[in-house]
């Protein structure tokens, strides 16, 4: 029987310093990834990435839930590897994990062609050269976020006056873009891919008065029927991105007039799998092509 480890945190990331109403159904995807592998006969079952588990007793390690990574990141992505020298393959790739876990690989999409919303990197040394950056494109409304980060950790939206007041504050590198109304009045888009097919798509609001349509500060997530050439669009940026890839999860916002990348969720997105139906199964198929026999 083919074992199979669903990797979850340990602990929810530091940032989350308030209360959650309901913390368990924050797994509920890995439940139903778990429900839809045990019906293929596979012995399925969370385990946390930083476990001392008996990991080449494992075939497989999907990451699933491993959002605290972003509190220790090296020893995260050294466990990962850990993990594969013990003969338990990590999927998604471990290339494509650390490729997604700083996103500076937004700078990789425009090496590509592909549409993102436009950014600029701050450097510790001159913060006011990321002032002076916001000035000349005529930004007058930004979000500014870490280079690491899940959950809109450590992201704000701020007037561009006090741009050099914040980042004297926080003291490390950001990113700082344009603030996209599209955000308020339309919504973001979540493109689930599962097995190199776009499996469904979300449309996300953050709540009054928020900029953030995560679930964790009020927004909402329905399902959502995509337009033919907003299909096309997502399509085509999946079709360029270099990685063989069981999942992913395209973050997009209209931007110009047409859909641009906000993140590019490659490591520990939330697939909100209950909201498709068979989505879980054609996850279980997608991962299991990994396990031999």
């Amino acid at each position: 029987m083919a074992r199979v480890a669903v990797l979850r945190c340990e602990r929810l990331p530091r940032f989350v310093t308030w209360e959650i109403r309901d913390v368990d159904a924050l797994f509920e995807d890995d439940r139903l990834l778990i429900a839809a592998l045990r019906r293929r006969g596979v012995d399925a079952v969370p385990v946390a990435w930083s476990d001392d588990a008996d990991w080449a007793g494992f075939d497989l390690a999907v990451l699933r839930s491993t959002w605290d990574y972003v509190d220790r990141l090296p020893e995260f992505l050294t466990a990962l590897a850990a993990i594969e020298a013990q003969g338990c393959r990590v999927r998604n790739p471990l290339d494509a994990v650390r490729w997604n876990s700083d996103k500076r690989y937004l700078d990789a999409l425009a090496d590509r062609g592909l549409p993102f919303v436009p950014l600029i990197r701050t450097v510790t040394s001159d913060p006011d050269a990321a002032v002076r950056a916001v000035s000349a494109a005529g930004w007058d409304e930004l979000v500014v976020k870490p280079t690491v980060g899940v959950g809109g950790s450590g992201v704000v939206r701020l007037p561009a006056p006090r741009l050099s007041e914040h980042l004297r504050t926080v003291g490390d590198a950001m990113l700082v873009q344009p603030f996209a109304p599209a955000v308020l009045e339309e919504g973001e888009y979540s493109f689930a891919v599962i097995g190199g097919e776009v499996s469904h798509v979300l449309r996300k609001l953050p709540a009054a008065g928020d900029f953030r349509a995560h679930g964790i500060y009020g927004g909402t997530v329905a399902a959502h029927a995509a337009s033919a050439d907003d299909l096309a669009q997502v399509r085509d940026l999946y079709s360029r991105l270099p990685f063989d890839l069981d999942y992913a999860r395209i973050d997009v916002v209209r931007f110009g007039g047409r859909l641009a990348v906000l993140e590019l969720e490659l490591i520990e997105p939330i697939l909100y799998l209950s909201l498709a139906q068979d989505a879980a199964d054609r996850l279980a198929a997608a991962v299991l092509r990994h396990v031999a026999g």
